[in-house]
């Protein structure tokens, strides 16, 4: 009788095992959230700014790495050191900004326009709100 419990202890073992390492494959070989299928959360540049500028604990909990759809003027643009554009986007006050490191190469926005971005919000700096993989919408 403890031989046969021993064995069937030794095989719920396996198995558990089998099943733990077939989803570490699973979730390892998962291909990365596109800003594309995932539904954004509609807000202003202002507000988003406000949020972080006076409650930067209650905004990451609300904000940090779900997609945001940031609609502002353009303020700036430029190109960090891989040569992605990155876009400043500005609401109504200019002390704070969404900075919006854009996904393609190709992007050609006019300061001054008005541009909504889709992009996963990554935190805050002192001076700006983060948004990466970011898109036009």
């Amino acid at each position: 009788m403890k031989k046969k419990k021993g064995s069937i202890i030794f095989v719920f073992v396996g198995v558990l095992m089998a099943v733990g390492a077939s989803v570490g494959v699973v979730m390892w070989n998962k291909a990365p959230e596109k800003v594309e299928s995932s539904k954004g959360i509609p807000i202003t540049a202002t507000q988003l700014c406000k949020e972080f500028d006076s409650d930067e604990a209650a905004a990451n909990r609300k904000y940090l790495n779900k997609a945001l759809e940031v609609t502002g003027t353009v303020s700036e643009v430029t190109k960090n050191q891989d040569g992605i554009p990155v876009v400043l986007v500005q609401g109504d006050d200019a002390s704070m900004n969404v900075q919006c490191t854009m996904r393609e190469r190709n992007v050609t926005l006019a300061v001054g326009k008005q541009v909504t971005v889709k992009g996963f919000c990554s935190g805050n700096t002192m001076f700006d709100v983060l948004l990466t993989d970011c898109i036009v919408k």
